[in-house]
């Protein structure tokens, strides 16, 4: 009864935890078209700029990697005050480049977050709860974007506009001070630890053990984990920071139209994670990700080409729903390395490797707008990627639906 109180509560610090890396992303979507006024920055301006806080995503390699070293708990607690700190910073910015430094540090310690909560769940709950609980972690952050798509009016028409979004980015600080102490190892790295008699290798040197990653045993999986994650990031980023910019100088919404259907589309989208985890656990890894990175393409592409509102709104919130992709990945690429090397290539399958996808996106969206002489339709050819990693999914993913880690991993 006192490890499932345990459990319960460490669901809920990493889920509360999530709940604001969904809000920050949610807010760079709302205030682009704020920056572009404020900064006097056009949308090839503000897509290069998306494109260069998103390279933090790629930088949270290290810090993930050094999960491995330096335990789970350390890590993902230094992650979280990282994050909160540059957030609060970011509404202090000045001009357009030291809102992007502070948001690149910020975006690299959010994915840290969100990537060793991944690990620390996968480590720590049942295999019977596995999916469901990091899609769980993954499905607040729709939360944290219902929270900021409600308060966007409020808190916009303040003096303080746009920053005002950022300052109320600190409120995990509280939560954060009581887990510091409650927070605990997970178990396997624990004893992973114990058992290991090696010496730990220096800092630098503890980069080369990354070698192990081309081991013909580990090969196909990085393939499908770096490829998977790419298609995730890309399609995801597009999505994700240029709605409010397309609806708002494209299909001429006030803010009040933006923050309805943000806030309906967050709020209705939790139905494609809760659809998710079930089917995770019963239909299997590869038929779930091949059919949300199917509708999501399709969703995408649909929302970012209509005129009607409601079709856009409709769209939208599909969008939204098949999101569930990110804890369809972290499932996935989590469960199938072993417990030693699980920190070290998550955080190269995903950071190193497939978060080049949300740096690379918004830049090609802004590129492409010049060309096109529309960000709609630039977003609309982008979120098509996923289509070029099904063939993936469907020939290289292991299937590891109800298999013990260590049973994926013999």
């Amino acid at each position: 009864m006192h490890e499932r109180l345990y459990l319960g509560h460490l669901l809920f610090f990493v889920c509360f935890a999530t709940l604001f890396e969904g809000y920050d992303l949610l807010i760079i979507n709302l205030s682009l078209p704020h920056l572009g006024t404020d900064f006097g920055a056009d949308s090839q301006t503000l897509g290069t700029a998306v494109g260069i806080i998103n390279i933090g995503t790629i930088a949270a390699f290290i810090p993930v990697r050094m999960a491995d070293r330096y335990g789970r708990r350390t890590i993902f607690l230094a992650a979280i005050a990282g994050y909160t700190l540059f957030t609060i910073l970011t509404a202090f910015s000045v001009g357009l480049y030291d809102f992007v430094a502070y948001q690149f540090v910020a975006r690299m310690f959010m994915v840290t977050e969100i990537g060793v909560g991944a690990i620390i769940l996968t480590e720590e709950m049942p295999a019977r709860w596995r999916g469901a609980a990091v899609t769980a972690m993954f499905a607040a952050s729709l939360f944290g974007g219902v929270l900021g798509s409600t308060l966007f009016p409020y808190l916009v028409d303040t003096q303080l506009s746009w920053r005002m979004l950022y300052i109320a980015g600190g409120a995990v600080l509280p939560l954060l001070i009581v887990y510091w102490s409650r927070l605990r190892e997970t178990q396997r790295f624990a004893q992973e630890i114990s058992q290991s008699t090696a010496t730990r290798p220096s800092f630098l040197a503890s980069f080369k053990q990354m070698l192990v990653l081309l081991k013909s045993e580990y090969r196909r999986r990085v393939l499908a984990g770096a490829t998977i994650w790419f298609a995730v990031n890309a399609w995801s980023s597009c999505c994700l920071f240029f709605f409010s910019y397309y609806v708002t100088n494209e299909r001429n919404w006030d803010a009040a139209a933006v923050s309805y259907t943000l806030t309906l589309a967050y709020s209705l989208a939790i139905i494609g994670y809760v659809t998710a985890g079930p089917m995770l656990d019963f239909a299997g890894r590869r038929v779930t990700a091949v059919l949300y990175f199917t509708v999501g393409a399709v969703s995408a592409y649909i929302c970012f080409t209509a005129q009607s509102a409601t079709v856009i709104t409709l769209a939208y919130i599909v969008v939204l729903g098949m999101h569930a992709l990110w804890p369809i990945a972290a499932t996935i690429t989590s469960e199938i390395f072993p417990t030693a090397i699980r920190g070290t290539a998550n955080a190269v399958v995903n950071n190193l490797l497939g978060r080049t996808g949300m740096a690379l996106a918004p830049a090609l969206v802004g590129a492409l707008s010049a060309v096109l002489g529309s960000v709609g339709e630039a977003v609309a050819l982008v979120t098509l990627v996923p289509f070029a990693c099904l063939p993936i999914i469907l020939l290289v993913v292991q299937e590891t639906k109800g298999k013990e880690l260590e049973e994926i991993n013999s």
